[in-house]
């Protein structure tokens, strides 16, 4: 047990690469689904033990630095990887990161199984959503700035093919588009990072915040910061970067818009905790109104954009623009219940959007097509399929007992309280004025999503949906449920099931950004 307590976060990373390479070995469709599965799942039965007590001390208060010195950053590997540049191959885990490794090994499961049945090379299918795991999992474990780079370019390839291979009609569009507008977000970063490498001599992120308080006249560490913000803001994604979003969900296969929607937006938002704001902390407290107004604007602008779509799945894409928004919002107010509603949010969407992608790609599998105006009356004849639709689109507009109110009413409440945290220094009407504006974004977002509740799966059968439709099968309803009870979970035990793992960090994370 010691020893896998010691290499945990090394076979959380590495364990679906091989699973990958194995395979793209095996010529048997039926034993690559099986491999991808087991693969997947181990990943994830490997994943809760982060919460199991005797793997990692959640009770651990303490400065925002590693085991060694009573920090809350904990099974931490470091071993030297390039010593001319100081690049390690430093991995931990905290309060930050465990919720979404934890999601993001749900989500591959649920995704492996949701594309069970795919024909078109299953092989190269499934070792390239395994090798996307690797990315992802190393970007969020990976304590390295350089490391997270390689993790976070990782997760850039195998998308792309992902989408251009197996995509819709106008797949190598939506493939190319996210591939320019990520890769030139890369390189924001990668600027920055050669610049602070070269001040600090360091690429240790927990580190880099105390090494850099001295580093660069304002001038620069504002531009730094920028470049840091715009890297990430374009994997957020929040306007105007997101035109990308709606282009790749609606290409992408059903599987794959889960896992982009639920795991890849996420990192931009751990992006900008991790590494934008406590790394110039100074620049984002300066610059708040900046970061609030983009949210706001996202939030706004999708919720608007949604409103406007009779595509289904377009909707729901447009909806996680507004969803992130608030991730930015909470971000960017730099209190305890920002910051928490914030990672709360990215659980909590990631849970909704996973759910609903998949809800889209259940019925577009029945009648192959998205057009909310000839759908209708399906409650009549999927009746388990519109329930468990019902309590996801519920949970994404934000009904108390779900997990989507836990994260907005944190985030709006943080937004409030803001002039008492380290923006004390702004005026209390302009904070008020944003909270507002977020707050009717809400309202937006439970319009949209009634709407197409009402449209889809209640009222009058279009005369194209009148013959019965089969409801859920045993593979659906294995996607489906899980997600339903997190849901409810989170939104009924909000502190048992996450908030008491984040408490911890976001409270030193707090001392070093303020």
């Amino acid at each position: 047990m010691e020893l896998i307590r010691q290499n945990l976060l090394s076979l959380l990373i590495f364990l679906p690469l091989v699973g990958s390479i194995v395979v793209l070995l095996v010529r048997d469709a039926k034993l690559c689904r099986a491999i991808a599965l087991g693969t997947s799942g181990l990943v994830l039965v490997l994943s809760l033990l982060l919460v199991v007590p005797g793997v990692f001390d959640w009770s651990q208060a303490g400065a925002y630095a590693y085991e060694s010195t009573g920090g809350v950053v904990q099974l931490v590997q470091r071993i030297a990887w390039i010593p001319s540049i100081s690049a390690e191959y430093l991995v931990g885990v905290d309060g930050l990161s465990m919720p979404l490794v934890i999601l993001s090994s749900l989500v591959f499961v649920l995704a492996i199984v949701a594309g069970w049945n795919t024909e078109k090379s299953p092989g190269g299918f499934f070792a390239l959503i395994l090798l996307l795991q690797t990315g992802v999992l190393g970007s969020f474990l990976a304590l390295d700035f350089l490391l997270f780079f390689v993790f976070f370019e990782v997760s850039l390839l195998p998308m792309y093919f992902l989408i251009g291979i197996w995509g819709g009609p106008r797949r190598e569009y939506a493939a190319i588009k996210f591939f320019i507008y990520t890769f030139v977000g890369s390189i924001a970063i990668l600027i920055a990072l050669i610049a602070i490498y070269l001040a600090t001599n360091s690429l240790d992120l927990i580190a880099l915040p105390k090494l850099l308080q001295n580093s660069f006249t304002p001038g620069v560490r504002a531009t730094l910061f920028f470049l840091l913000l715009g890297g990430f803001l374009v994997k957020l994604p929040a306007v105007p970067f997101h035109t990308w979003l709606p282009d790749a969900h609606v290409e992408a296969p059903t599987p794959i818009s889960m896992i982009l929607a639920a795991v890849l937006l996420k990192l931009g938002g751990y992006g900008l905790l991790r590494i934008a704001i406590p790394l110039f902390s100074d620049v984002a407290i300066e610059y708040w109104h900046v970061l609030a107004g983009i949210g706001v604007l996202s939030i706004l602008f999708g919720a608007f954009c949604a409103l406007g779509q009779t595509d289904f799945k377009r909707l729901v894409a447009y909806s996680s623009v507004s969803h992130m928004g608030l991730v930015l919002l909470g971000a960017s107010m730099l209190t305890p219940a920002s910051i928490n509603g914030a990672i709360f949010m990215m659980i909590a969407h990631g849970l909704t959007s996973c759910a609903l992608f998949f809800v889209v790609g259940v019925i577009y599998d029945r009648v192959h097509h998205r057009d909310i105006d000839r759908l209708g009356g399906l409650s009549s004849t999927m009746p388990l399929y519109t329930r468990l639709s019902a309590v996801m689109i519920f949970a994404a507009l934000g009904l108390p007992g779900l997990c989507g109110f836990v994260g907005e009413i944190m985030v709006l409440m943080g937004t409030f309280g803001a002039g008492y945290g380290p923006l004390k220094v702004a005026p209390t009407w302009a904070i008020w004025l944003i909270a507002c504006l977020a707050t009717s974004g809400i309202v937006l977002t439970a319009g949209y999503m009634l709407w197409t509740l009402q449209r889809v799966f209640l009222g009058k059968a279009h005369s194209q949906t009148t013959e019965p439709l089969p409801d859920l099968t045993r593979r659906e309803s294995l996607v489906l449920w899980p997600l339903v009870v997190m849901a409810i979970g989170l939104g009924v035990l909000p502190w048992t099931l996450l908030l008491v793992f984040t408490r911890t960090t976001v409270e030193a994370w707090l001392k070093v950004v303020s």
